[in-house]
C-alpha cells in the first residue's frame, strides 16, 4: 500500500484579539436593586479614603447587574486584571445584601490578590473591607470568621431600621 502525499494546510491564524468596547449606555432602571441605585453608589463608594491611590480612584470601574430567578451561590465577583464587578439581583434581595456585595467586589478591585494565605479572603482584605464598611456605612465590629457574604449585610440592614440614621442611599 502506498501513501498518498496530501497538501499541508498552512497554521490557522489565530483570530485577533477580541476589541475592549466602551461600556453600554444603560438605563437607570438597570442599576436599580432593591432601591438602590448601584451606579450612583459605586460612584460613591470610589471616594472613599480606604480607596485613596488605588485604582479605583483613577478610574470608575465597569459595574454589571445579572438577574436571576433564585438565589445563586456567587451573589458578586470582580475581576481586577479586568477593573470590572457584577452583582446579582435576584427575588428577596434586600438593601443590605446588595450594598455588601458592591463594597465587598470593590474591596477585591481594590486589594487584588495579596501575596498572602488566603490571597483573596485574607486579612489584607478583611482589614480593607472593615474600614471601607466603617466609612461608607457606619458599620464597626462585624465578627467575620466566614468569607460568606452576610455578616455586613445584617449590620447595615439595622443601621437603615433606625430612624434617626437614614441613609440616603437611595
Amino acid at each position: 500500500m502506498r501513501l498518498r502525499r496530501t497538501k499541508r494546510r498552512p497554521p490557522a491564524s489565530a483570530p485577533p484579539p477580541a476589541k475592549r468596547r466602551s461600556p453600554k449606555r444603560r438605563p437607570p432602571s438597570y442599576y436599580a436593586v432593591a432601591g438602590i441605585q448601584l451606579d450612583r453608589e459605586l460612584d460613591r463608594l470610589c471616594e472613599l479614603p480606604v480607596f485613596a491611590g488605588g485604582p479605583l480612584t483613577k478610574r470608575r470601574p465597569e459595574l454589571k447587574v445579572r438577574r436571576t430567578s433564585t438565589r445563586p451561590n456567587r451573589v458578586g465577583f470582580a475581576v481586577p486584571t479586568e477593573h470590572r464587578l457584577q452583582v446579582t439581583a435576584y427575588p428577596g434581595i434586600r438593601p443590605g445584601d446588595v450594598l455588601e456585595t458592591l463594597l465587598h467586589e470593590l474591596v477585591h478591585l481594590h486589594v487584588g490578590r495579596a501575596r498572602e494565605a488566603h490571597a483573596w479572603h485574607g486579612r489584607t482584605f478583611k482589614a480593607a473591607l472593615a474600614q471601607a464598611m466603617d466609612e461608607a456605612y457606619g458599620v464597626r465590629g462585624v465578627p467575620t470568621r466566614s468569607t460568606l457574604h452576610g455578616a455586613y449585610a445584617e449590620a447595615i440592614e439595622r443601621l437603615r431600621a433606625k430612624p434617626q440614621l437614614e441613609l440616603d442611599l437611595a
